[in-house]
């Protein structure tokens, strides 16, 4: 593919993804009502899919990495609905954040480096276990989702708490 044809693809990920992360944000604002629409926290789960994706694709790793994690952190709340507590709320807007910052590099005049964004990774990945952690603690059902990633999949192994 020519440069300019790279270049458009980037830019039609980009509108894709602010549009994904305006769902997003809409659905994080007062994520406490939220979880009383199954149908917005659907939505929130396939715009990050959405943006993992597209990333994917187009070989953003860090991009596609910690739309990943989102997804499955909403993949947790969307099977077990809990009651969301204000730790919670500000851990899911804080990975929100992280995906945004990511966006808004790749626009930028030397887009997104690989080094950077592994280094905006390495620094959410313990807002993403804390908010693992605080999810499970709060799953009602008493079913501990322990979520494993890779480079290429993630494996969820349930587990009953004891």
């Amino acid at each position: 593919m020519s440069t300019q044809q790279d270049d458009r693809i980037k830019q039609l990920f980009i509108l894709e993804a602010e549009e994904h992360l305006v769902t997003l944000e809409n659905g994080l604002v007062d994520l406490k009502s939220t979880m009383s629409d199954s149908e917005t926290i659907n939505d929130m789960f396939r715009a990050a899919h959405s943006v993992k994706g597209g990333a994917a694709m187009l070989g953003m790793h860090s991009v596609q990495k910690v739309a990943h994690r989102l997804e499955d952190c909403f993949k947790i709340i969307r099977e077990n609905p809990v009651d969301i507590d204000q730790t919670v709320e500000s851990q899911f807007l804080k990975g929100y954040d992280t995906l945004k910052d990511l966006v808004e590099r790749l626009q930028g005049p030397y887009g997104l480096r690989e080094e950077e964004g592994q280094e905006i990774v390495d620094n959410a990945l313990p807002i993403f276990s804390e908010l693992e952690t605080n999810l499970n603690t709060l799953v009602s059902c008493g079913t501990v989702w322990s979520i494993s990633t890779g480079f290429s999949r993630i494996i969820l192994k349930q587990s009953s708490k004891r």
